[in-house]
């Protein structure tokens, strides 16, 4: 990953943290619901990347 695209994965991960958490603190119960998917696979992403980085740093 380029450092360019490891800067966007970053500032649309933040985005979808701030609507996450927007929606948890107003009770919209279905926004909440949808911005926690769409986080929970960004950071699953960033997750199996990080694996993948220390399996192959060797």
């Amino acid at each position: 990953m380029i450092k360019e695209q490891f800067y966007m994965f970053i500032f649309v991960t933040i985005i979808y943290a701030w609507f996450f958490a927007d929606a948890l603190l107003t009770g919209r119960v279905f926004l909440m619901g949808f911005w926690s998917f769409l986080l929970f696979r960004k950071l699953r992403v960033a997750y199996l990347a990080d694996k993948w980085i220390r399996l192959n740093r060797k």
